[in-house]
């Protein structure tokens, strides 16, 4: 048996190691001996929520207000750790968190829009609203997300109950620009160098 500092929000398991995140540290807990390996994030809030790929050295935690985008290689040498990108644009604690290898998306309960960003450098992509006044009346933000690939459920309470807003974004055509940048790229397309088997 072993302890954290504060109340565990989230933890992950991955081969011989166990991710908890609790209070304002994400540490790695070797599940065979059930000591402290090392410090992966040491937040300046409490944290309220987290995801991690190892195998992409990325965790992500969730803040008021904000999400902190860490990569893990840099952060277990140091004593200090150093964020890679504030996922900033939040109302309310981000409790809802999802990571994959291609998007970060976050959400709050008090924020009617979720944001996505991109996983490798939490620069942001875009923001899709959870409900509007004309479906639900007075929306009291996301209570909750799922997301499946290129597919998005949000889930909104309102004076009326819930409403669910699925979006597949698989065959999406329509070009994304971000804040106006004159690149645009279709909303989650993962890099072709992910799936081609030759780099032409």
């Amino acid at each position: 048996m072993t302890s954290v500092l504060g109340t565990p929000v989230n933890m992950k398991c991955h081969e011989s190691l166990l991710y908890v995140a609790a209070g304002t540290h994400v540490v790695a807990i070797d599940l065979r001996t059930m000591q402290k390996v090392s410090t992966l994030a040491v937040s300046k809030s409490r944290l309220c929520s987290f995801e991690i790929l190892p195998l992409k050295s990325s965790l992500c935690t969730g803040e008021d207000d904000r999400a902190i985008l860490w990569d893990i290689r840099k952060n277990q040498a140091k004593a200090k750790t150093d964020p890679v990108a504030e996922l900033d644009g939040h109302i309310g604690p981000v409790i809802h968190l999802h990571m994959d290898p291609q998007k970060i998306v976050t959400g709050t309960q008090k924020d009617v829009n979720i944001n996505t960003w991109e996983a490798g450098t939490g620069n942001f992509t875009n923001s899709l609203t959870c409900c509007t006044p004309e479906e639900v009346g007075p929306c009291l933000g996301c209570s909750a997300i799922a997301v499946d690939g290129y597919r998005i459920v949000t889930a909104a309470n309102g004076k009326e109950g819930g409403l669910l807003r699925f979006r597949d974004f698989k065959n999406a055509s329509c070009p994304v620009s971000v804040h106006g940048d004159e690149q645009s790229s279709k909303f989650w397309d993962p890099p072709e160098s992910l799936y081609s088997e030759n780099d032409d």
